[in-house]
């Protein structure tokens, strides 16, 4: 075959691949949300500033491979905050850029379809590919995006705020109301002649505890959670632990005065330690009964009153399932002490007048949480 030859140009074929209508809005939600972002690719330079212009992605600072080499490693840690672009990088530039933003506090994502994204996308906090990716860069990925639009991205990010959160309830409203069922153990062993509660009943209460905070998953937030990235701290569980759970113990002491001195002497006409050994028996069962609905009230009240940092649990209420399972929760367990089953658990009938008691000391515990919950914002700015 030979050669051709006298050719005669007649112009040039341009392949652009445009970016979606929908990318730059969809950037524009994420820098709502406070994630920053930034373009590393090993796209020439002009290339990379024409696609960041039609996406509206700020410009001004840009870095390439080339002067990125040319800086020391201090000059680089400084330079990957204040570059938004970086272009005509190799991949061991891009991870090299993860790693620093990694290094000055940054938990980072890296979105990427090639062999050469593969490094940066392992070396980020999560590392985001599309499902019609690479192999290589799917098997590397954190996460596959199904649809491959920008906008996923944020219902990612937004959902995975929501589920922070109530994670975050769970682990510090169960933390702090097991500290202080500790707590009113300890002190209550220091000074009653039997158990506050037996195993059997501080593991039921504790399961069927567990079970409705099972629901929180499904629990609205509030508006503001969106806004902005949560850190999880140890330091703060601590805290908030040390600060909410004693405020159950102080309810839980004037339980146990009313149950020992008012109640259960009432019931069965004497002092504990003036019956004998089968009414003292009947006496602890009755206190157990006592403290046991008393503890489970004040347990489901703070789940409702320390989800949210609004004051009134109706300016931000919990979501249908959760007012669902923790009513139903409440009723059964309540309902329990006056059934047959009661007696396998070592409950027994309480007078109606018991109750009285209960709502005036849900009421104040309301009352006082309420403020704490006050306090407490006003001086770390944050509850969960």
């Amino acid at each position: 075959m030979e050669d051709e030859a006298e050719l005669i140009l007649l112009g040039y074929v341009v392949f652009f691949d445009a970016p979606k209508s929908s990318a730059a809005s969809a950037l524009q939600k994420l820098e709502q949300l406070h994630v920053q972002v930034k373009v590393l690719t090993g796209d020439q330079k002009s290339v990379t500033l024409s696609i960041c212009r039609r996406l509206g992605i700020e410009t001004e600072h840009i870095l390439t491979g080339e002067e990125m080499e040319e800086l020391s490693e201090d000059e680089q840690l400084l330079a990957v905050e204040k570059t938004t672009v970086f272009s005509q990088l190799s991949p061991g530039q891009k991870s090299q850029i993860i790693r620093m933003l990694r290094e000055n506090g940054h938990a980072v994502g890296f979105l990427g379809d090639g062999m050469n994204d593969l490094a940066a996308m392992t070396a980020a906090d999560v590392g985001i590919s599309v499902d019609t990716a690479t192999q290589a860069a799917k098997e590397s990925a954190d996460v596959i995006l199904l649809k491959k639009d920008l906008n996923v991205l944020e219902q990612g990010i937004l959902e995975g705020r929501k589920a922070f959160a109530n994670m975050l309830k769970y682990i510090r409203i169960t933390a702090s109301s097991n500290f202080g069922n500790i707590f009113s153990i300890v002190l209550a062993s220091a000074f009653l002649p039997f158990l506050p509660m037996t195993a059997l009943q501080l593991l039921l209460l504790n399961l069927l505890y567990d079970i409705l905070c099972m629901t929180l998953p499904w629990d609205r937030v509030d508006a503001d959670v969106y806004e902005k990235p949560s850190e999880w701290s140890g330091k703060t569980l601590g805290r908030f632990m040390r600060f909410f759970g004693p405020l159950s113990s102080l309810f839980d002491l004037a339980t146990f005065a009313f149950l020992y001195f008012i109640l259960c002497p009432a019931l069965l006409g004497d002092n504990f330690t003036e019956l004998s050994s089968a009414m003292q028996s009947q006496f602890a069962i009755l206190f157990h009964t006592g403290w046991f609905l008393e503890s489970m009230w004040t347990q489901v009240l703070i789940l409702h009153l320390l989800r949210t940092k609004q004051l009134s649990i109706l300016r931000s209420r919990a979501s249908g399932v959760v007012w669902l399972v923790t009513s139903a929760g409440l009723l059964i367990l309540t309902a329990i002490v006056y059934t047959p089953a009661a007696h396998l658990l070592g409950l027994a009938p309480l007078p109606l007048w018991y109750f009285g008691f209960l709502a005036v000391t849900i009421l104040a515990y309301m009352l006082l949480v309420t403020a704490a919950k006050r306090w407490y914002i006003q001086k770390y700015h944050t509850l969960l």
